[in-house]
């Protein structure tokens, strides 16, 4: 396994550019390609269908190039089982959102086949889609997944939950936030926030601020900004929680559920329950590049990252997207919102400006690795 490394986690999207008449040609190729190993799947059982894929992807040459958000942490186990079970080569750049965002453009206008398979935030493959940079996919195995999950050309892989989170050994019990409004009002000075959480903040503006408690928008921005004034933004949601966890702070607002879980259980002193609701919940996705130079590869990772992979993902406390995994699909024990990918995108120039003024508010410089 071959892995690149790039310091950061899940960020706020950029917009791409236009793609080179090089990579149109590529991408040609790639449809056709994939139209071709479509057909010589057809009417297989899964079983047969993987051991075809795999033959597929071995006359390519063996290998798989994946751009990928999810941590190393997360990643290298489903990277490890791929290898054994296929025999394949993973070649894995992890990056946060953005810079995959950019890679995947600069490589676009320069004509280059990088990535084979594409892991993201919702958000992010929304883009990438709208950029024509995702190839058409045609797979059974998006009908195990959650309704609505199947966008076409990308299909979602988990579900990212946000949560406020805090630390015991300074938020008593009788303290923890019980409502949204509370973890933005009450602990001034003693709160952070992730830096790049703009489809977290617009969705719970809109879907719980203004849907449910029948605020004005800018009532609701109100609220951000008192919480923004005096709190520390960090670049990344690990390293936000890591650093709550050690008591750098009293109060995420933001953390991965299953990044607090996983702490929790190595007996770090942070909470998370009673649960502030409604969660957030943001979809992941996978993909396969529109100018794959190893689509049956490509396509290969897609359907093992969402049938054998999502079994890993559970035991690491994240949510599968599949319902054939017990407890797979949308949260269903506690009321949640979901991260609207299209709307997000639509209106990311105008809720963007707004978080990085609401960033600008806290009187600190935002916390990095």
């Amino acid at each position: 396994m071959t892995v690149a490394l790039v310091a950061a986690s899940c960020s706020s999207p950029a917009r791409g550019g236009a793609s080179s008449g090089a990579l149109a040609q590529f991408k040609k190729q790639t449809t056709a390609r994939l139209e071709k190993i479509t057909a010589q799947l057809k009417g297989l059982d899964p079983k047969a269908r993987r051991e075809k894929l795999i033959q597929l992807a071995q006359a390519e040459g063996g290998v798989v190039n994946l751009y990928g958000v999810t941590n190393f942490d997360e990643m290298g186990p489903v990277i490890d089982a791929f290898e054994t079970d296929t025999g394949l080569r993973v070649n894995f750049f992890r990056a946060n959102s953005t810079d995959i965002l950019q890679r995947l453009d600069q490589e676009a206008r320069a004509g280059f086949r990088g990535a084979d398979a594409i892991n993201e935030n919702g958000p992010e493959m929304t883009i990438l889609d709208r950029e024509g940079l995702l190839a058409p996919i045609k797979t059974p195995v998006s009908k195990q997944i959650t309704p609505g999950g199947d966008q076409g050309d990308w299909i979602w892989s988990f579900i990212d939950t946000f949560t406020p989170a805090w630390n015991v050994n300074k938020v008593l019990p009788s303290q923890a936030p019980k409502t949204w409004e509370d973890v933005l009002t009450k602990f001034k000075g003693r709160l952070a926030m992730e830096a790049g959480d703009v489809d977290w903040f617009a969705t719970l503006v809109k879907g719980y601020f203004m849907a449910q408690k029948h605020m004005t928008e800018q009532q609701a921005i109100d609220l951000f900004k008192r919480a923004a004034t005096g709190a520390r933004f960090v670049d990344g949601h690990t390293l936000m929680t890591d650093l709550l966890a050690s008591g750098e702070f009293d109060v995420a607002a933001s953390p991965y559920l299953e990044r607090v879980g996983a702490l929790q259980k190595e007996g770090a002193p942070i909470a998370w329950e009673p649960a502030v609701v409604p969660l957030v919940a943001r979809p992941e996705g996978i993909a396969v590049h529109a100018a794959a130079e190893h689509p049956a590869a490509g396509l290969l990772f897609l359907e093992y990252y969402l049938t054998n992979a999502q079994k890993i993902g559970l035991g690491q406390g994240r949510q599968p997207a599949s319902t054939a995994v017990p407890g797979g699909g949308l949260p269903t024990q506690y009321k949640y919102i979901t991260v609207d990918v299209n709307a997000v995108v639509n209106e990311f120039d105008k809720w963007s400006s707004i978080y990085d003024k609401l960033v600008r508010l806290s009187g600190h410089k935002v916390v990095s690795d």
